[in-house]
């Protein structure tokens, strides 16, 4: 079975949440899933999503020891534990509201589609300046 998750990352943690999504990812391409904060709550915290399709099993990859993948054997694990230490997950079998964005966790929602979780967090697009 194939999730949908969305996964949100405060902008201080881009680098280290890059990492883990590295080593728990299949691909190089993969230390660049979290590019810039393009998003913002209603304090002006800034968040980058990256919304990807995943198996089912998701939760426990994420949860599991992490290693250097043989697709990227100089991966920094330091960063990879650091972010997966403040990875928090949700989805509506939880509870019917996810967490709130946080500066200090990652958070992934499982099995809601992107244009659903922006609203339900109150997350709104910053505006490009030209």
């Amino acid at each position: 079975m194939t999730l949908r998750i969305t996964i949100i990352c405060p902008e201080n943690m881009i680098d280290d949440a890059n990492q883990f999504a590295l080593c728990v990812g299949n691909i190089m391409d993969d230390a660049q899933t979290f590019r810039s904060a393009g998003w913002e709550d209603a304090g002006g915290m800034k968040f980058a999503l990256a919304s990807l399709l995943s198996s089912d099993d998701f939760p426990l990859v994420a949860s599991s020891s992490l290693n250097a993948p043989a697709h990227a054997p100089t991966a920094d694990l330091a960063a990879a534990m650091r972010a997966q230490s403040v990875l928090e997950t949700w989805s509506p079998l939880m509870s019917p509201l996810p967490p709130a964005p946080d500066p200090g966790k990652l958070l992934a929602i499982i099995g809601v589609e992107p244009r659903n979780v922006i609203p339900l967090l109150g997350l709104s697009p910053i505006p490009i300046e030209e």
